[in-house]
């Protein structure tokens, strides 16, 4: 298996932080991280240990999250009552308002959070109310619904202290003994596929031939770049346990051979599945596409292929 490196991914792929309707749905609420912990899987933290300052007026990223506030900017240093680095976000003197707005398939989250008292909400319809007198610096979710966005807020009388947040987790909901499902993803605009040449970082159509001065290889066949999320691919091996298929308007199914697959650098929650088009997909036009990882499916997504 082959590491995916690539340093940085054609600007179309910046769409992949689409943001989901702020639905109802069953979920739960954690003040104890292991129980967190049980209740979710597939999970990634920031303990914002190894992150520089971080200070922006209204907002700036980190590992591909998108932090925002509607104060003076959000400074990672050490802060009393936190172990190491913590996220600090001032407000306005009359309300803290700090989002996190989270990777796309997310389903559970969770964080220590500092400062009291203060509401942690999220955009599934989920809330916890945190005051001075609580046992626990954390707070955790998991939902049913893929949670867009994280809410740390209060609106009282003034000054309302700021936002103070660490080691924040997140990932998906955990379904009994189930891997979790991969969620392929798409522009947030068309609703098609979030894919792209692997040599050209071009999106597409595709061709199943690609000219020699754009190819890397000597067969001259086209690879493409699918983007996954909800599931890790980093460990030795794991191309062994992924399959992709393509089918066309006529109900044909084809198994795409898969030649790699990896993390994204910088995006730690980001994966790569490399797959090559074989010539029977020459002129097929739109196709529908899903990922297989360790039995199981990914939502499908349409792709072109002239």
């Amino acid at each position: 298996m082959r590491r995916i490196t690539a340093t940085c991914l054609p600007a179309f792929s910046l769409l992949l932080f689409c943001l989901f309707a702020c639905t109802q749905a069953r979920g739960a609420a954690f003040r104890d991280r292991a129980a967190f912990e049980a209740a979710a899987q597939n999970l990634h933290t920031l303990d914002f240990e190894s992150v520089g300052r971080f200070e922006y007026w209204r907002g700036d990223t980190i590992d591909g999250l998108h932090f925002f506030n509607v104060g003076f900017g959000a400074v990672v240093g050490t802060w009393p009552g936190a172990q190491g680095k913590a996220l600090i976000s001032h407000g306005v003197p009359e309300i803290t308002y700090f989002r996190i707005d989270l990777p796309p398939g997310t389903t559970a989250v969770g964080c220590e959070q500092f400062s009291r008292p203060m509401e942690v909400s999220t955009s599934a319809g989920e809330k916890v109310l945190m005051t001075q007198g609580d046992g626990s610096n954390f707070v955790g979710f998991v939902s049913d619904a893929p949670i867009a966005w994280l809410l740390i807020s209060l609106d009282a009388p003034e000054p309302t202290p700021p936002a103070v947040v660490d080691n924040l987790t997140y990932g998906q909901k955990r379904a009994g003994n189930e891997p979790p499902r991969p969620l392929l993803l798409t522009y947030g605009t068309t609703g098609r596929a979030a894919a792209f040449d692997s040599v050209a970082l071009t999106p597409e159509p595709f061709t199943v031939h690609t000219p020699y001065e754009r190819n890397l290889s000597t067969d001259g066949r086209t690879r493409v770049a699918l983007l996954l999320a909800g599931v890790r691919l980093d460990a030795p091996g794991e191309a062994a346990f992924v399959t992709v298929r393509a089918t066309d308007a006529q109900q044909r199914a084809f198994d795409l051979p898969v030649e790699a697959v990896g993390a994204v650098k910088n995006l730690s929650w980001l994966e790569q599945v490399v797959v090559r088009l074989p010539a029977e997909l020459a002129g097929a036009g739109d196709l529908s596409m899903s990922v297989t990882v360790r039995g199981v499916e990914s939502n499908r997504v349409t792709l072109r292929v002239d």
